[in-house]
């Protein structure tokens, strides 16, 4: 809670939303990332998040960039005759980059949200509720609640980069993260079956927290004022989490009227994947995996800047105590984009990305489906001083609808703007 509390002190309010990465990561860390996605080449304040070991190669002078993005999206999931939709917006979404540099040495430090899936709210319950009700005795799902969900993972992370020579800079940094997982809501069933007939209630509140750390290293390769190649690796955090949930066995004993039938409920919504984590049993290793990136930019003409890079998430080798990673492949994005500077002040950016999360119809669950998906992105910055660069970005996320093995149906779709400030003194 303390590095919660530090950062809303700074005046951030943090409501996360997974779009761009793999499994829990985030990759949308500032606002010029929804202009062009291929950041890991670029040489600029976003660096002290995408190219740590780049900062060097800035001006002498100490540089603050604030960013905000806001996420309008739906989340929907549908099974049979029911369909469940969530949307929630994301209308704060900050983020802080800072670095300073002098001479062949910079230190950066960026704050933001590195993962989670942020707040959702969805209407009616979930898609699994019809599902868990065909395993009751004589088993209906009557309706229910909203049901709320929110993840999301504070880090700061912070370091130091070096030139090494004329062409070559490295960076070495450490990432401080405190993760929190919630699921809320109840669902209601009724049961024929003898000796209940009636009313079985499921009521959930769970919390989970883990706090872990990780290193960050950078290389950067700057042969020219025309060339640069950028490259990061994150090792995996691990994150040990506790979970404090307390009353869904409470509930179905209290609505059975016996805790013996009470916990034979309780068993059967054991064995489902997407309520199991939630559960009073769900405490242990949900690890943040380590990832690599790569990337490139390239001004091919006074006024055209071209830009690749592509991210990797290392998930199968992650630790993971509930079995949230089972049958996940490795993850990856692949992403382009140019800067085309119209004149002195204005410069018009636009990117595209292909995100494929390592995820399958075994891996989706109503509480952690991460679908794979296509990003179109636009922006435009405006240098109003030597001092002062404002920018308004856009990207739109069409993400690939697919099913899971109990054949229900998961979408989504989010539209992100982002407005971002640098300051150089």
């Amino acid at each position: 809670m303390k590095f919660k509390q530090q950062l809303m002190l700074l005046g951030i309010v943090l409501s996360a939303n997974a779009m761009g990465g793999s499994i829990d990561y985030l990759s949308q860390q500032d606002a010029e990332y929804l202009a062009h996605p291929a950041m890991v080449g670029k040489i600029g304040v976003s660096g002290a998040y995408y190219n740590p070991a780049g900062t060097v190669w800035l001006e002498d002078g100490t540089y603050i960039q604030v960013n905000n993005q806001t996420h309008l999206k739906e989340y929907s999931m549908e099974h049979g005759d029911y369909k469940f939709k969530s949307d929630k917006p994301s209308p704060v979404v900050p983020s802080l980059q800072i670095v300073k540099k002098k001479g062949d040495t910079a230190f950066f430090f960026h704050a933001g949200a590195i993962a989670g899936g942020g707040s959702v709210a969805y209407s009616g319950g979930i898609a699994t509720f019809p599902e868990i009700a065909d395993k009751f005795p004589a088993g209906e799902f009557t309706g229910g609640s909203t049901i709320h969900g929110k993840s999301y993972y504070v880090a700061f992370q912070g370091g130091i980069a070096r030139k090494f020579n004329e062409a070559w800079s490295g960076a070495v940094g450490l990432r401080l993260i405190d993760a929190e997982r919630k699921f809320k809501g109840e669902g209601n069933f009724t049961t024929k079956a003898s000796p209940i007939t009636g009313n079985v209630k499921f009521d959930i509140d769970s919390e989970r927290t883990a706090f872990g750390v990780a290193g960050i290293f950078g290389l950067n390769y700057h042969p020219n004022d025309r060339f640069n190649l950028g490259m990061r690796y994150e090792t995996e955090t691990k994150l040990d989490f506790d979970n404090k949930e307390h009353k869904l066995k409470n509930g179905f004993n209290a609505s059975t009227g016996t805790p013996i039938i009470g916990n034979i409920f309780y068993d059967i919504i054991s064995k489902d994947p997407a309520i199991k984590q939630w559960m009073a049993e769900g405490s242990g290793k949900r690890n943040l995996p380590a990832m690599a990136a790569i990337g490139a930019s390239y001004r091919a003409t006074d006024k055209l800047t071209l830009l690749a890079s592509g991210n990797y998430y290392f998930i199968k080798e992650a630790s993971d105590d509930l079995g949230n990673f089972d049958h996940y492949d490795n993850g990856y994005e692949v992403a382009v984009g140019l800067d085309y500077q119209l004149n002195e002040k204005w410069t018009l950016m636009t990117g595209y990305q292909y995100t494929d999360t390592g995820a399958n119809e075994k891996t989706y669950t109503d509480t952690d489906y991460v679908l794979d998906a296509n990003m179109y992105s636009a922006g435009v910055k405006y240098k109003y001083s030597s001092q002062l660069e404002l920018m308004a970005t856009y990207s739109y996320v069409d993400y690939i609808n697919d099913k899971n093995i109990k054949n229900i149906r998961y979408s989504k779709h989010v539209d992100a703007f982002g407005l971002g400030l640098i300051y150089k003194f």
